[in-house]
This record gives structure tokens, C-alpha cells and sequence, in this order.
């Protein structure tokens, strides 16, 4: 995979992630899962932050 696409994928990631913890999700999640998903959400933005930087 391309960096472009790479960033991409982790872009779609976060948005899959940020639309599960969100107002209009349809499923309560508990707090442990919340927690474990805002811990993988923060790694993958960091990864994505990276690639951003490395591609200008």
C-alpha cells in the first residue's frame, strides 16, 4: 500500500472508531471497551499525524 492510501485507511479507521463512541451509535458501549477503543483511536491518530508529516 501506498502511504496516501495507508493514511487513508487509518483516516476511515478513526471515523469507523469516533462514529462508535458518538450520540447516534446504536449500541451502549461499556466503560472498558470505551476505554480500550479511545486507546486504540489515540495510537491510530498517531500513526496517521506521522504518515501526514512524512508525505510533505
Amino acid at each position: 500500500m501506498s502511504q496516501k492510501e495507508d493514511a487513508q485507511a487509518l483516516a476511515e479507521d478513526l471515523a469507523r472508531g469516533l462514529k462508535k463512541l458518538g450520540p447516534n451509535r446504536t449500541v451502549a458501549l461499556s466503560v472498558h471497551v470505551t476505554k480500550d477503543l479511545i486507546a486504540e483511536l489515540e495510537i491510530k491518530a498517531e500513526k496517521l499525524v506521522a504518515q501526514i508529516k512524512t508525505m510533505s
